[in-house]
């Protein structure tokens, strides 16, 4: 067997391993989400465990309300976003799995993944937005809140999101290449 062929079969073991693990998520993502906004009891915990229920929530347990809005509005708003990058992140090592490294497909693959993570950032800040005014419903009128947060991290997503829009961009243009060569000849 040629080292290339050896090569391409273990990107494919691999990208098969991916391929598995990425489907596993596409449901394994919103139920551990509803897990952790049905079991967390209250809201402090909650932002110690990394779901964010922002501070100066009610202290206390959490409503049914406060639960079903904070779920709602994580789920649709960046996880929402997350989902939509899983799935085709999903598809990208499929193609990959299957044998097929370079092609248009892989292209559009990898230009949704990069709008995934161009769009994270702003589905993150609403998402910050909806679920602290879930959280401070409870609060005395007055005291209600809404907490917007943008990071350094939120930048650098939003950057490598951009490079690899560029990256499908060309790729995309070296798919055409490619097919224009193959034509000629």
């Amino acid at each position: 067997m040629p080292l290339s062929d050896i090569r391409l079969a273990r990107i494919q073991r691999a990208s098969a391993w991916l391929h598995l693990v990425l489907t596993a998520l596409l449901p394994g993502i919103p139920l551990l989400l509803a897990l952790g906004w049905a079991l967390i009891p209250d809201a402090r915990l909650g932002d110690s465990l990394g779901l964010k229920m922002m501070p100066g929530a009610q202290p206390g347990p959490l409503t049914l309300l406060d639960r079903t809005m904070g779920f709602g509005a994580s789920l649709l708003l960046p996880t929402g976003v997350i989902l939509y990058g899983v799935w085709h992140l999903r598809a990208l090592f499929g193609l990959y799995a299957r044998g097929i490294i370079l092609g248009p497909d892989n292209a559009e693959r990898l230009r949704a993944l990069a709008m995934t993570l161009i769009l994270w950032v702003p589905a993150q800040m609403l998402g910050d937005i909806v679920v602290s005014l879930a959280m401070s419903l409870d609060n005395a009128a007055g005291e209600r809140f809404v907490a917007i947060s943008l990071s350094s991290n939120d930048v650098a997503i939003a950057l490598v999101g951009a490079v690899a829009l560029v990256i499908s961009w060309v790729m995309v243009e070296a798919a055409r290449a490619a097919e224009d060569s193959a034509s000629i000849v």
